[in-house]
């Protein structure tokens, strides 16, 4: 009925929801051809995805224009949990360079992929955990995106070493409560925080940004 009403669609997929470390969907085919792949469009970028493979969340397609907006140009940013770049490849549009690192091999495919459609010469795909990349000696950053709301405030620590005095750490997170991760952010920098609701994530838990500004002491 759905591929009747719209005849644009090639595929119809069963999801069961989303399941392991990398929150990818388990999905069932019920109807039309084709795999799970498919083309995201936002505000220009096109993002080849594959849910049955990478998480990815459509919704923030506004946060992510969002925090476009505050980019200044020249800026070097690291995207900590890029998956298949929706972030990245939306800032490197007024950055210098991002870095964007993943642990999911078939996001960083993807990723790779998506900086080559987008013809995003200036993002730098990686490879990597989040926990380890202190130890690759960066020069400090200027803007840091945390968009991994199950986990990112574990690494908050790891995020504020790598900014720069003065730069800006975007850290989403999910929690029950106003302020949920103040006293977190209070224990690696006391600089300006600003906290907003993205979006409703299920009864009485929402998905929050912290915007960050790090004033690293004695600087």
């Amino acid at each position: 009925a759905m591929m009747e009403a719209t005849p644009s669609l090639r595929t119809v997929m069963m999801d069961s929801g989303v399941k392991g470390e990398f929150r990818v969907r388990e999905l069932e085919k019920i109807a039309g051809t084709g795999t799970s792949e498919t083309v995201h469009k936002e505000f220009g970028v096109r993002i080849t995805v594959d849910p049955s493979l990478v998480y990815f969340n459509p919704r923030l397609a506004t946060e992510r224009a969002r925090v476009a907006l505050s980019v200044k140009g020249g800026e070097k940013i690291i995207d900590m949990f890029a998956g298949v770049g929706p972030f990245a490849i939306t800032l490197a549009r007024k950055a210098r360079v991002v870095f964007a690192a993943d642990l999911n091999p078939a996001a960083v495919h993807l990723l790779v992929h998506n900086i080559a459609l987008n013809r995003a010469a200036n993002v730098i795909p990686m490879l990597a955990d989040a926990a380890h990349l202190a130890r690759i000696g960066f020069e400090p950053f200027d803007r840091i995106i945390m968009n991994l709301p199950m986990a990112a405030p574990q690494f908050l620590a790891t995020a504020a070493g790598l900014c720069r005095d003065g730069g800006t750490i975007h850290l989403y997170a999910l929690q029950e409560e106003e302020g949920e991760y103040l006293p977190l952010i209070r224990a690696v920098t006391s600089g300006e925080v600003t906290e907003r609701m993205v979006r409703t994530y299920s009864p009485g838990k929402w998905h929050a940004v912290y915007d960050i500004t790090v004033k690293k002491e004695g600087c």
